[in-house]
C-alpha cells in the first residue's frame, strides 16, 4: 500500500497521534487558500508523489530538460508565495533519487503549517521484498538524510 504524506497524517490524526495541521491543494489558488486558513507566518508546500527525496528533487518542464524549481518541498511565508510555488510544481514531473529519470508528475501538494522543530526523528514502515514482510524502521537521527544515516551508521536504525 502506498500512502501519500497527507494520507498517512490523516491516519495518524484518526488515532490521536499529533501531527502538524495541513491541507491538500490541487491548484495554486487552493494552495494560497490553504496557507491563509492555516493562519501562521510560515508553511511548507510539499509535493505529493510516491517517491522519497522530494525535498532534494528537481521539478522539470514536461520536456524533462528545463528545470522549473530545485526541490519539491519549499518553505513559504505568504499566500502569494504558496500560490507561486504550487504553480511551479503542480502538473510537472518531480525527479528524485527514487522516482526514476522520468520522475512523477505532481498532481497535488500538501500545505502544512510551519513549526519549531525541537528534534527530528525517522519512522518508516516499508516492505522488505526479500523477506516478504513489512519492516518498521526508526532512528533518532532521522529526517531527509535517512539513507546517508543508514550507510554511515547502520546501528542508528
Amino acid at each position: 500500500m502506498n500512502l501519500h504524506e497527507f494520507q498517512a497524517k490523516e491516519v495518524f490524526r484518526k488515532y490521536g497521534i499529533p501531527v502538524s495541521q495541513g491541507q491538500v491543494a490541487e491548484t495554486p489558488d487552493q494552495a494560497a487558500e490553504a496557507f491563509a486558513k492555516l493562519g501562521g507566518p510560515v508553511a511548507v508546500v510539499k509535493s505529493q508523489i510516491h517517491a522519497g527525496g522530494r525535498g532534494k528533487g528537481t521539478v522539470y518542464e514536461k520536456d524533462l530538460k528545463t528545470v522549473r524549481l530545485q526541490g519539491g518541498v519549499k518553505l513559504v511565508k505568504s499566500a502569494a508565495e504558496a500560490k507561486d510555488i504550487a504553480a511551479k510544481i503542480l502538473g510537472y514531473p518531480l525527479v528524485t533519487k527514487q522516482s526514476g529519470p522520468q520522475g512523477r508528475v505532481v498532481r497535488r501538494v500538501y500545505v502544512e503549517a510551519g513549526c519549531d522543530i525541537a528534534r527530528e526523528m525517522y519512522l518508516g514502515a516499508v516492505l522488505d521484498r526479500k523477506a516478504g514482510k513489512p519492516v518498521l524502521m526508526a532512528s533518532t537521527q532521522g529526517g531527509m538524510e535517512i539513507e546517508e544515516v543508514a550507510a554511515r551508521d547502520p546501528k542508528a536504525l
